[in-house]
């Protein structure tokens, strides 16, 4: 007797939760190697292009090194006899030695060839840029904005990854980026303005020795 009451009372509370408007079937995540599978960033709009450096030169090249570790940097293009690029013909291309002082070590950047100073890349969520160094080189890439078209000249650094000696690509939200305290305008909105992005670029670690660093293909999506 006990034994169809527990099986009547199951099919009346089966029947009432398939009969509830609101409930949510959960389902477990898609689960590859032990981890959850990271989604791939599906761009609203289409990307915006700042530098593809297939025009054989860098614009507005800069570089900067701790010299408490007498670290050098020097961003150039690449060779193409000799460097071979992601896409394309040129890279971006950086001769560094990071130094002896691990505070830090040394940066470069550059603006694009694209735009007057500034590209607009405004509604776009992300940076993507492919990326190579001498494997186990921690970097992170920074982004400037300009002090035009709305922008406001603060200086945004992204998150930090290990290079792997192979051309990887370096994507991530604009709203993981914080802002430069030390560099670019200390008054702005403190909010990453992609109305005006000035220059972009990569700053390395220091005591992590020295190579070659390639930049290419870099857009805002």
């Amino acid at each position: 007797m006990k034994t169809k009451i527990y099986v009547l009372i199951s099919f009346i509370a089966a029947f009432v939760l398939s009969s509830c408007a609101g409930v949510v079937e959960v389902k477990a995540p898609g689960i590859k190697g032990g981890k959850i599978e990271k989604k791939k960033y599906v761009p609203k709009k289409p990307p915006v292009l700042f530098e593809d450096f297939e025009a054989g030169t860098v614009v507005g090249a800069y570089s900067y090194a701790n010299s408490a570790g007498a670290a050098y940097a020097k961003m150039t293009i690449s060779n193409p006899e000799t460097d071979k690029a992601h896409g394309g013909r040129y890279a971006a291309r950086a001769n560094f030695d990071t130094g002896t002082n691990s505070d830090w070590g040394c940066g470069f950047g550059a603006q694009s060839v694209y735009g007057g100073g500034f590209i607009d890349a405004r509604q776009r969520e992300y940076i993507s840029a492919w990326v190579k160094a001498p494997a186990g080189t921690k970097y992170y890439m920074f982004v400037n904005e300009a002090s035009m078209n709305g922008a406001d000249g603060e200086y945004w650094n992204g998150p930090l990854v290990t290079a792997n000696g192979k051309w990887q690509l370096y994507e991530f939200p604009l709203e993981e980026f914080y802002r430069n305290i030390y560099s670019g305008s200390q008054d702005g909105n403190n909010v990453v303005d992609p109305v005006g992005i000035g220059t972009v670029g990569a700053q390395l670690g220091g005591a992590q020795g020295s190579g070659q660093f390639f930049i290419d293909d870099i857009y805002f999506k």
